[in-house]
């Protein structure tokens, strides 16, 4: 049996010592157009030519099945096509199409990487932006959620208009950062006295959480006339045994979740001309079902926000509650506020600075005040690092 690269080698060093091409085929016992095969192989690429070529299949091996790529993207046609009002907020991503494909009992069920790959290629989404993870000193010290309404994030988009209006309107956005439910309002004000009334609002339809996270905005602080005073939005938190946590200063990333909800369904809203808020407000309220009863998430076992909850037991606002105590008085209970410590090594809250420590400049820390007991306590990595006496106004 022959030995193909070895003859291979063996003809071409013939050649090149000046042997004819029919001697060399003689010898090797081969036909002149295999030798000029592997010639013009060699003259080509060089010793490397006389090496077989790979005759594996180059199809990708897990590319998805023929049939599951049409069913993938007959669905999310399908999907789209049976978009009604109450249905044109859901999203009809990879989580809503397999969910879709797994009650059609179709198989193999693809993954939710595979789905979002097949709606690529088709132009049918757009991948999102990857960003270098940044370098940071700490670990961010933010409260992490592991079930429903243990912490909800709050935030205010705006101002907006409507056509023919100079009114100066917002939105008011509440979000579970875990099970992703959602309440809205449009309102014509951003006042304290407004964020109190959206708050029952919210904690009536979602449930009271454990903690909840604002920015730093003054319709949440207050507007600083008084240093180490409590806003009514503070106090009121504090006497429903909810503890607030402030983000950082001009760090509005730091409440990732809400404002990744604002900046979904900003354009898919204000994609509509609304002449009243009447109109807007049903809108809104078509929305708030269609994303808290409709849209599945993974996280959730493919079930909608509204179905994960079902069964819980969630501590409510009752429907008629109102907060009639003016002012409102300062509860016993905890306020965080996340700080990057400045290149002085200090931090504000309550409308002064802290003095913590110049070797944690540019180093995240957490300062818990305990409205109890009058006392702010400095914490790095869950280390403490300072405690402090904290008189409050209470007036």
């Amino acid at each position: 049996m022959h030995n193909e690269l070895t003859d291979r080698q063996k003809a071409i060093a013939l050649r090149l010592a000046g042997e004819t091409i029919e001697s060399i085929c003689g010898a090797l016992k081969r036909t002149r157009q295999w030798f000029h095969k592997w010639w013009q192989r060699y003259l080509t690429a060089g010793p490397e030519g006389l090496y077989d070529l790979t005759r594996a299949n180059h199809r990708v091996v897990n590319r998805v099945p023929p049939h599951i790529e049409r069913a993938i993207l007959s669905v999310r046609r399908c999907l789209e096509a049976r978009a009604t009002p109450q249905t044109r907020y859901t999203l009809m991503g990879a989580p809503s199409i397999r969910q879709e494909l797994e009650a059609l009992h179709l198989t193999p069920l693809p993954s939710l990487r595979t789905i979002e790959r097949v709606l690529e290629r088709a132009s049918l989404t757009s991948p999102p932006l990857r960003l270098a993870r940044r370098l940071a000193q700490t670990e961010y010290p933010g409260p992490k959620a592991h079930d429903s309404n243990q912490v909800h994030q709050v935030d205010v988009v705006g101002p907006r208009y409507l056509k023919g209006d100079r009114t100066t309107y917002y939105f008011l956005v509440c979000k579970d950062t875990f099970d992703q439910a959602v309440y809205v309002e449009f309102v014509a004000s951003r006042e304290m006295e407004h964020i109190l009334t959206f708050l029952v609002h919210a904690w009536q339809r979602l449930g009271l959480p454990d903690k909840v996270q604002f920015d730093n905005g003054r319709e949440f602080c207050g507007w600083g006339r008084w240093p180490r005073s409590l806003s009514r939005v503070i106090r009121m938190c504090l006497r429903l045994e909810v503890e607030p946590v402030f983000i950082p200063e001009g760090r509005p990333q730091r409440n990732g979740s809400v404002e990744h909800f604002n900046g979904w369904f900003q354009p898919v809203l204000l994609g509509h001309r609304f002449r009243t808020p009447a109109q807007v407000r049903r809108e809104v309220a078509r929305m708030i079902d269609a994303v808290n009863g409709r849209h599945v998430h993974p996280q959730l076992g493919y079930q909608t926000p509204a179905q994960y909850r079902r069964g819980k037991r969630l501590r409510k606002l009752p429907a008629k509650f109102a907060l009639d105590e003016q002012p409102i008085p300062v509860a016993a209970g905890k306020v965080t506020f996340i700080r990057l410590v400045s290149a002085q090594g200090d931090i504000r809250i309550l409308g002064e600075k802290l003095r913590v420590s110049k070797r944690l400049k540019f180093q995240y820390v957490r300062a818990t005040l305990s409205t109890g007991h009058q006392v702010v306590k400095v914490y790095q990595n869950s280390r403490l690092i300072r405690r402090l006496g904290y008189k409050l106004r209470t007036k």
